[in-house]
Parts: structure tokens; sequence; C-alpha cells
């Protein structure tokens, strides 16, 4: 039966990439837009591949968080629920600037607001099978380029404090989300960190067809994945799940 997966976080065009890589995998794909990308009152939509719909997010809106989750709902609902957090694309978009309340609404908050709605929905239908996934994309941060020449030399762009600090925001928010999941009878929590040096960072596509044989993978384990498991961040890339050895 075709999967519906959410992608949330990137949004489109940036997140076209991880679209099209799932729907090449045979998902039908609903990924974040904002309001000035949609195709509503647009007279120039965005060219998106078949089978991608694109669903308006504000951010730094509660009410826009569950009238996504609504949207989904009318699409048919959603199977797969991916949280994307791209710590290289929030950096160049910000740089340096100091606005904490943008920040603490766009960077911060709307994963949790989003987040909780997912949860809530998947929670009420629970002869359904689903998955919350939380895709933390690292950047080296301002900090450790002081210690290290190599990130001075390359020229990348850092993530200052505020940054930073949003990442590891998400990271505790994704760890304590997924305590919480650990014994859910029909939520399973997948904590997935994509590092700025794994070769898959710069290649959303195959990041986005890595990530869909891997849940596919835990969907067919004859035991479901131990609380360990649920708890431990997977690198992007590792082999499939399965229940003889250890993921980890």
């Amino acid at each position: 039966m075709e999967k519906t997966i959410l992608f949330a976080g990137k949004e489109l065009p940036d997140g076209n990439d991880l679209a099209s890589g799932a729907s090449f995998q045979g998902r039908k794909v609903i990924a974040t837009c904002s309001a000035r990308n949609s195709e509503d009152d647009n007279p120039n939509p965005m060219k998106l591949p078949n089978g991608i719909r694109p669903v308006v997010w504000n951010r730094g809106s509660v009410l826009s968080s569950r009238s996504l989750v609504l949207n989904c709902e009318n699409e048919g609902g959603v199977d797969e629920a991916v949280l994307v957090f791209d710590e290289a694309l929030y950096a160049e978009k910000f740089g340096s600037a100091y606005e904490n309340a943008r920040i603490l609404e766009e960077l911060i908050g709307c994963y949790q607001y989003l987040a909780q709605e997912i949860i809530s929905r998947f929670a009420r239908n629970e002869g359904k099978k689903s998955k919350v996934v939380f895709l933390y994309k690292s950047n080296p941060t301002i900090s450790e380029s002081v210690v290290s020449n190599s990130l001075k030399i390359s020229g990348a762009q850092l993530s200052y404090s505020l940054i930073a600090a949003a990442g590891g925001a998400f990271r505790s928010f994704a760890e304590n989300m997924a305590a919480e999941l650990v014994s859910s009878q029909n939520i399973t929590p997948l904590l997935v960190n994509c590092d700025y040096s794994n070769d898959l960072a710069g290649r959303d596509n195959s990041l986005a067809v890595w990530l869909c044989d891997y849940m596919d993978a835990v969907d067919a384990l004859k035991k479901p994945l131990t609380p360990k498991q649920k708890l431990s961040w997977i690198k992007a890339g590792d082999k499939k799940p399965s229940n003889g050895f250890g993921l980890f």
C-alpha cells in the first residue's frame, strides 16, 4: 500500500530534493512551503515533480501548525512525518543576525507546535502504524571554527550563537519527545543525524531515498525497535535495522 510522507521544516523549493527522493521511492509526498510560494493566488507557482503536494506552514503560528495537520488529513492522512532541521540552511539565511524573537518562533517553537499536533493526530488513530522522524542536519559552528583551521579556510557559512542554540534545542526536544513515545504501540520515533561531513549532507535526494529504505526496513522487522534503538541517533547512511544485531 502506498505510504504518505510529510516533510516539514525545509520548505519548498529548498526541500525539492528531499521530496523528489521520497517520491522516487514510491511515497506520496506532502511538503511544507511558505505562503508566498503556495499555489493559491500565485501567478508564478513552483514547478514541482509529479506527486508532490505543497502545504502552507506559517512557522510562527500555532494555528498554522494545526491547519497543516488538518490539510494532511484532507489529503488522506500521513503515515510518516519528517521534521527537518537543516542548520546550514538556517545559518545561510540568518547569518550573524540577532533576531531573537524570530528565531525563537521560526526555529524552535514551530517544531514543538507541529510535532505535538502531528503526534496528537497519530495517537487518535491507534489502529494505524505511524512514524515521527526528527532529521537533524548539522553545520559547523563559530566556536568550532576558533579551534579548527580547516573550517576557517573552507569558507563555510558558520552557525552563530542563536542558530547553534536552536539546533541544540531541536536535538534536545527530539530526544525527549522520542522518550515520551518509547512505549507507544502505534507511533515509532526515529532520530536521524546527518553530520555536515557526511557524504549525504549535500545530497538530499539520496538522503531521502536512504531514509525511506530505512523506514521500510523498520516496518519489515519481526519485532519492534527496542527503547534503546528508538532513543539513539541514527547516522544517515547507516545499514538497515535488523532484530538479529544491534544498530548502534
